[in-house]
């Protein structure tokens, strides 16, 4: 196992940024040599920005805590009192971004902070201003919004 290996196209990792932590915070890794040194330059996005970086400035985000046996318990007692969910966002809502149960997605709050990765558990017909997505976290009872996600990874059924 190599030192870099969580270094992959696609994922989410910290940028700990050199200049005094100016830009700080969760990136997703746009490319990467095929081959990891010290000395590789990295490029990374926060969907505003893009910067060059060394893989020694990186690290992974913990996922923490799974609580999706939380949620489907939490589920099933909606479901048995008529709460309906669904597998697809296409199927309460027209979208471009069909996201599935299983994909993998980033969540940025109101404030722009990042925090995922995150599975996509279940759907709800849009309400409290849009929200209708849930996902795997500390508040897996609380839908999010579809624009406040990005897809890191399709693991959803297709």
């Amino acid at each position: 196992m190599g030192k870099y290996d969580f270094i992959k196209t696609g994922n989410l990792l910290y940028w700990h940024d050199p200049d005094n932590g100016l830009s700080d915070g969760a990136y997703q890794i746009i490319s990467t040599p095929e081959n990891i040194d010290d000395d590789s330059v990295i490029l990374i996005s926060s969907g505003t920005s893009e910067a060059e970086v060394f893989p020694s400035e990186l690290s992974p985000i913990s996922t923490g805590r799974s609580y999706k046996e939380d949620f489907l318990h939490w589920k099933a007692e909606r479901e048995a009192k008529g709460m309906k969910f669904y597998d697809r966002l296409s199927e309460v809502m027209d979208t471009e971004n069909d996201l599935a149960v299983g994909d993998i997605v980033a969540f940025t709050n109101d404030y722009g902070i990042v925090f995922g990765p995150h599975e996509v558990l279940a759907f709800e017909k849009p309400r409290l201003g849009g929200r209708c997505v849930y996902i795997d976290s500390d508040a897996y009872w609380l839908s999010d919004r579809p624009e406040q996600l990005t897809v890191l990874s399709k693991r959803g059924a297709e």
